[in-house]
């Protein structure tokens, strides 16, 4: 495979020197994780989320499109339904709290990643713990 990247790029190097075009830019992938997947794979599981004001929370995102927010010591807090929309994830809390919409940052090594509200913001560190 190696090799073949290597022709390639070789092939495409000697005929830029001949001409006068301008090369063709690199396709840009546009396409959308299936719902329910993340970069990092299957969305289902249990997060720890660490709020920008430094408070930890637990949530678990169930695959029948539920969610449940609950403290550390398991006490839950909040429940309701979670969707994805393009690259965001939104959280429509039971009762009468609106829905919020979160975009998120790529995995760092550690597989955590930020979440940002719509103004771009950080709201919060997620890391998977279960799942």
């Amino acid at each position: 495979m190696k090799k073949l990247f290597l022709t390639a790029a070789a092939c495409v190097a000697l005929a830029a020197c001949g001409s006068n075009e301008e090369p063709a830019p690199a396709p840009v992938d546009t396409s959308v994780p299936e719902v329910g997947t993340t970069a990092t794979g299957d969305m289902t599981g249990t997060y720890e989320i660490q709020m920008a004001d430094g408070t930890v929370t637990r949530q678990t995102i169930n695959a029948d499109g539920t969610y449940v927010d609950s403290t550390v010591d398991g006490t839950e807090t909040e429940r309701g339904t979670w969707r994805q929309e393009g690259a965001q994830m939104c959280f429509d809390p039971a009762g009468d709290e609106a829905e919020a919409c979160y975009a998120g940052g790529a995995p760092g090594e550690d597989g955590s990643f930020e979440m940002r509200d719509a103004g771009g913001s950080v709201v919060s560190t997620v890391r998977k713990v279960e799942g």
